[in-house]
């Protein structure tokens, strides 16, 4: 049992990589991802590394298993169109090994069609073979994989270490947690956001007052599903009384938002209506995709009895501020804009009527939608219809 142990560690070892990198210490890769943390894809970042060692016998019996916590540190970056990990520090104090082995790998990833799954690749170059696995990559930040051991890098570390190798098998079972940027890192340096709708081709844009307020600049980004562009805006005209701005984009490269598909419904939505709500929250964890959620009508009325406002059961959170309330059939029937932090799925939505009297005082008022595209078709159209209408208001 002496020797698969001292086998499973090496050959654990082997597949974390050296590769020359202008930072080598973990204060220096801190700064150079905090320096582009806007820009940071979701696997990029500074991980803490655990795994677990399993050595079959020539049946597929399970002959030994090795957990190794916090072994390692190691700093995935881009690298082209790849991914590359480099190891910053080794927990020494678990082993004896030869440090030199390291160098022998390089782990890599690439972007898949599937949001948060990688293609993982580990080459070593002493025995010019490859391992291969699926990467998955979790919200809360666990990045999990695992490969079998290729037969020329087993047959190569045998012979080096002077020992007959029986045709066994070893998997590495990966588990990282990024420690570096952190939840709070994120928030810190996230933009101020909320969400938006477009109510008219022409740019015109709904959300809440309490998004822009003491904003310098607004920023539209998501327009026709484009989140690499951001538009400026302005403000056109505001009912701070109930938490409405209708903002205009006002940027030489905006042509169109197309044609609205959804209509705005005035009167009263009834109690135990279904409702779906739209937005990006939490965009700093969650990230830029657009968020669903649905629920019933549950008050004609909001907080304290408020009669502008309907609440509703579907959970919003920070960032849904200014997102659309559609009833089941795609009509507009409010503007999200609060939350009960001290109850369960209690949420409050300006309703649609007031939209209507502030989009009347504009000096030239839009025509408003009379074709409603969303009208007897399932949720899961509607959505994807409408999501091309409905934005990440940014401002500073």
């Amino acid at each position: 049992m002496k020797i698969i142990t001292s086998i499973l560690v090496m050959i654990q070892l082997g597949a974390i990589n050296i590769i020359a990198q202008p930072f080598s210490t973990q204060a220096q890769w801190e700064n150079y991802f905090k320096n582009k943390i806007l820009d940071l894809d979701p696997i990029e970042g500074i991980w803490s590394i655990s795994t677990t060692m399993k050595y079959y016998d020539w049946y597929n019996d399970l002959r030994d298993s090795e957990y190794h916590p916090q072994i390692g540190v190691s700093a995935i970056y881009k690298f082209g169109s790849e991914y590359k990990d480099y190891e910053i520090g080794h927990n020494a104090d678990y082993y004896s090994y030869d440090a030199a082995d390291n160098k022998y790998s390089v782990i890599s990833f690439v972007n898949t069609a599937s949001e948060s799954v990688y293609l993982m690749e580990i080459y070593y170059s002493r025995s010019y073979s490859k391992a291969r696995a699926n990467a998955v990559l979790t919200g809360s930040g666990l990045l999990e994989f695992s490969y079998e051991k290729p037969t020329a890098e087993i047959k190569y570390i045998f012979r080096e270490k002077g020992l007959e190798w029986d045709e066994d098998k070893y998997t590495v079972e990966h588990q990282w947690i990024k420690i570096f940027p952190s939840k709070i890192d994120y928030e810190k340096n996230q933009p101020a956001s909320g969400s938006g709708f477009g109510i008219s081709s022409n740019g015109i844009i709904v959300t809440n007052y309490h998004v822009i307020d003491g904003a310098s600049t607004i920023k539209v980004r998501g327009v026709n599903s484009d989140f690499n562009k951001s538009y400026k805006a302005k403000v056109l005209i505001s009912d701070r009384n109930n938490d409405l701005t209708l903002i205009q984009i006002d940027d030489y490269g905006f042509t169109s938002l197309g044609t609205i598909p959804f209509t705005i419904k005035t009167s009263l939505a009834g109690v135990g209506e279904n409702i779906f709500v739209l937005g990006y929250p939490l965009r700093a964890t969650m990230g830029d995709e657009i968020k669903l959620t649905n629920g019933i009508i549950s008050s004609k009325t909001g907080f304290q009895g408020d009669i502008t406002s309907y609440q509703i059961s579907a959970p919003v959170q920070p960032g849904n501020s200014g997102g659309p309330l559609f009833d089941s059939q795609g009509n507009l029937i409010g503007i999200i804009n609060a939350k009960h932090v001290g109850a369960e799925n209690a949420s409050y939505a300006v309703k649609s009527n007031y939209l209507i009297n502030l989009l009347e005082l504009l000096p030239n008022p839009p025509q408003f939608q009379t074709v409603n595209s969303l009208s007897g078709k399932p949720l899961t159209t509607q959505v994807e219809i409408v999501k091309k209408f409905v934005y990440i208001i940014e401002v500073e």
